[in-house]
């Protein structure tokens, strides 16, 4: 007599074709992937004219990463200022724009750093942009340099971007992060005036609305975790069906 070959019920094969999907969308929710995103902002609106300095990112607002940004710039040289100009300001921000950063005796404080620390457990970061708006008032910094870190600050690089600074008006500059600063943990990036012209007590430049956009990587260990899962569950399941087979055949 001819065997045929014996094939799982029509519902177990309909069954196992949804665990194979139900792991494939898992394994793609785990793999890294390249979603353009806000890393770190900086509106420097939670104080008062000034007041202390805000230099904490808007993280509060879900708007990037929970970071402060680290200034060798004379704290009774720079200032929280009144300020209304909206560039370079992010849609989600639900802060009204009424402050920012002034900048005076800026041929005294320079070069002055502003240091933007990128140790987040969200992951590790790739494709990254640093943008910033400034309002010039005559006789401020003449140049923006873009450094970065990939040991905690310890030491920076010069990216080799950099921007020259009009003399009067409001500007917006982008600064691309080089891709040696792609992964890395310890990464923290620099925003660094240089050219100061005056000592003068007035406010020669005005900063806001700092941006750091990218990519966020998941962090490793939680790829590992969710890959781990999924091979788990496709294993189990594939036992499952061996048994069913085997216990029908019987």
């Amino acid at each position: 007599m001819r065997k045929f070959k014996r094939f799982p019920p029509r519902g177990l094969r309909f069954r196992s074709l949804l665990i194979l999907t139900g792991a494939l969308m898992l394994l793609d929710a785990f793999a890294p992937r390249a979603n353009a995103d806000v890393i770190a902002y900086f509106n420097f609106e939670d104080s008062t004219v000034g007041g202390p300095l805000d230099l904490t990112s808007e993280a509060d607002q879900g708007l990037g990463v929970a970071t402060t940004i680290i200034t060798n710039y004379n704290l009774a040289d720079i200032s929280e200022v009144s300020s209304t100009f909206t560039d370079n300001r992010l849609a989600a921000d639900v802060d009204p724009p009424l402050l920012a950063l002034g900048m005076a005796k800026t041929q005294l404080n320079s070069p002055a750093d502003f240091d933007i620390p990128l140790f987040s457990a969200q992951g590790i970061f790739q494709d990254m942009t640093l943008s910033f708006a400034i309002n010039v008032a005559g006789n401020g910094f003449t140049t923006a340099t873009l450094w970065y870190s990939i040991n905690g600050g310890a030491t920076f690089i010069n990216s080799g971007n950099f921007v020259t600074i009009p003399t009067s008006g409001v500007h917006v500059f982008s600064l691309a992060v080089p891709t040696a600063a792609n992964n890395q943990p310890l990464l923290v990036i620099r925003l660094e005036f240089t050219g100061g012209q005056s000592n003068g007590g007035n406010s020669q430049d005005i900063i806001d609305n700092i941006q750091v956009n990218g990519t966020i990587v998941p962090e490793p260990a939680t790829v590992a975790g969710g890959l781990l899962g999924v091979v788990g569950l496709c294993w189990f399941q594939r036992r499952r069906l061996i048994r069913f087979v085997r216990f029908r055949r019987t």
